[in-house]
């Protein structure tokens, strides 16, 4: 079943330093590998507050207007026309990176140890990898990750905020009595 989608949307998009806008993006029609989402929530990442604060994150600069966002959730509203990934219906997170072209020397479910990877709502390389906060986002299947039928999507949207401090605490060990 197709679905009708508007043919714009609203999204938070960085102009550059101290200037962000909810503005209406066209919608594209999406690749055959993609699916279309509708985007519950998003964590707001440092790097998303860099942009937005500084037009920057790091050594990746705004050239020009980026959507912003990479933490995500939804549900798929259309499956990829080439029937890969989850059916329409299906409660998802999505895995910002893509791996670099070519790389095959990461594993296939971890494409963020690609060296060259690039992630949603980056502008690490010029054009930019716009983001997901919008309503919603034509997505490579591949980033989807099905969610269990019990987990609700907005607690679903802190579990990778939360697993970076997890993973940070582990790392850091004993903390008990610091600050």
């Amino acid at each position: 079943m197709s679905i009708i989608l508007p043919a714009s949307g609203p999204a938070v998009v960085a102009h550059g330093k101290g200037d962000l806008r909810i503005e209406d993006i066209p919608l594209a029609a999406p690749q055959p590998n993609e699916s279309i989402v509708e985007i519950a929530y998003g964590g707001i990442c440092g790097s998303d507050l860099h942009y937005w604060l500084h037009g920057a994150a790091g050594e990746s600069i705004l050239k020009e207007p980026m959507v912003l966002g990479h933490e995500i959730v939804g549900v798929v509203l259309q499956q990829a026309a080439d029937g890969m990934g989850p059916a329409a219906g299906t409660p998802v997170a999505v895995h910002p990176a893509t791996p670099a072209p070519g790389d095959v020397r990461y594993p296939e479910d971890r494409p963020n140890l690609s060296p060259g990877c690039t992630y949603l709502g980056s502008a690490a390389r010029y054009p930019h990898t716009d983001g997901a906060f919008s309503r919603y986002a034509n997505l490579p299947a591949r980033m989807l990750r099905p969610l269990p039928e019990n987990l609700d999507l907005r607690k679903a949207a802190l579990v990778e905020p939360a697993s970076v401090a997890w993973h940070a605490v582990s790392r850091a060990g004993d903390v008990r009595g610091k600050t």
